[in-house]
């Protein structure tokens, strides 16, 4: 045990050599049994040796007393090579809380680091609310990724998603990072379509820098496989390909699924397809102009799921609700507008959809059509096209007539006069 150390302290493979063989001529410890070997220091000429190799054996290794409390210090063992014969991976150092050790071996220098602290892992993954669970953490760079890589570290990742998946494991709770490495700054995966096949798998990425845009069409951009349930899809965007009719997303079959944080524009289908699924948790996405289909679309024997404050606009209906056995799915906190058809469609099948919190409709065809009798909408905060020119309304009538708007009113004069003034001034 090296005691004490503070930020820089270095100790040698000669002072580390020596205060070995003392510890073993000392009458206490002489049934301990040897602890390292030592080997070097013959004489090359010109006032040159041979480095020290110091090997520790026995299962013994060298360790830095920890400080305690951030911050982590960094110590060196310098002066030779420190290496060992053990039942930990041959690693010479024991890891320290707060401490990384830097061997500078005469070949070159070695960064030992401790082991991941699973403590302060399972403390971040707590605060991220859903899917808060933790398996073994994988890397997909499509970039500088290497599938003979084993993946585990961001300069080990893996190439592909396929590669990435079978590094995986069923239960698990095994995360995926997505990598944006290109020198760019976004990174395209145009050469693979992902299928999701491991249950409780966390595929997560980057956001708008990680692009998932097949060349070709013909697949869905990412599939969710039967009884892959508790899958996570967080941080990508999303564009199918032209010419097909291919979903952003689809589920099937596959329960409690968060998708969060996702783009996705011009799906040539459904921006994303749910069916036969329960408690899949949609947050936080944009959808964007997939007018050959729905921005999402829940399908029969859909029940339990959430959809809140995401953006959906330029689809042929935003939300669509349609299918035998779907039921008590909730809206909440979205913004839907400009879409072709129904901002929110509601068939005569679909039982007990509820729409809450203060939704933002305006500009669809109408922006809900529901013929269900067992819908509920919360009105109290929704905001259409019609409350917003009621609104403007109201206050040019408080302030000048109620006739604001009829040619020769002082209103309708005033703003006139404004137009005028504005594009004088862009002359």
């Amino acid at each position: 045990m090296v005691e004490n150390p503070v930020e820089g302290t270095e100790v040698t493979c000669q002072e580390l050599i020596n205060a070995i063989r003392d510890y073993e001529d000392e009458l206490s410890f002489m049934d301990y049994g040897h602890i390292a070997n030592a080997y070097g220091k013959q004489p090359l000429g010109g006032g040159s040796f041979v480095g020290i190799t110091l090997e520790l054996i026995n299962n013994w290794r060298i360790q830095f007393e920890s400080p305690g409390a951030p911050p982590t210090i960094t110590v060196y063992v310098r002066g030779g090579n420190l290496v060992a014969v053990n039942s930990y991976s041959n690693n010479p150092i024991k890891p320290s809380d707060y401490v990384t050790v830097i061997i500078a071996q005469s070949s070159s220098p070695t960064i030992i680091t401790p082991p991941e602290d699973l403590n302060m892992l399972y403390l971040i993954e707590s605060l991220r609310g859903r899917h808060a669970t933790l398996g073994s953490i994988f890397y997909w760079d499509p970039v500088g990724g290497n599938d003979a890589n084993d993946g585990t570290q961001p300069g080990d990742a893996v190439q592909t998603f396929a590669m990435a998946q079978t590094l995986c494991t069923a239960g698990n709770n095994d995360i995926i990072f997505a990598l944006a490495t290109d020198s760019l700054g976004i990174t395209t995966v145009t050469n693979e379509s992902l299928n999701i096949t491991v249950p409780t798998l966390k595929l997560r990425g980057p956001g708008y820098a990680f692009q998932l845009k097949p060349a070709t069409s013909g697949s869905d951009v990412i599939n969710v496989t039967a009884n892959a349930h508790g899958i996570e899809i967080s941080g990508f965007y999303i564009e199918p390909a032209a010419g097909g009719s291919d979903n952003g997303i689809t589920i099937n079959d596959a329960d409690n699924i968060l998708i969060k944080d996702c783009w996705i524009y011009g799906a040539t289908a459904n921006g994303i397809d749910i069916s036969n699924s329960t408690r899949t948790k949609i947050e936080k996405c944009a959808i964007e102009n997939c007018s050959a289909g729905n921005g999402i679309a829940l399908g029969a024997a859909t029940t339990r799921n959430n959809i809140s404050t995401c953006i959906i606009t330029g689809c042929a209906n935003g939300v669509d609700l349609s299918g035998s056995g779907l039921s008590d799915n909730i809206l909440e906190n979205n913004i839907i507008y400009n879409n072709t058809g129904a901002g929110i469609d509601i068939s005569t099948d679909v039982a007990r959809t509820g729409i809450r919190l203060h939704h933002t409709l305006s500009g669809n065809t109408p922006n809900i059509n529901n013929l269900s009798s067992t819908t509920f909408q919360d009105t109290s905060g929704t905001i259409t096209q019609g409350d917003i020119d009621a609104i403007v309304d109201g206050v040019w009538d408080e302030v000048i007539s109620p006739a604001h708007v009829t040619v020769g009113t002082a209103g309708r004069t005033l703003r006139d006069a404004k137009t005028k003034a504005t594009l004088a001034s862009l002359k």
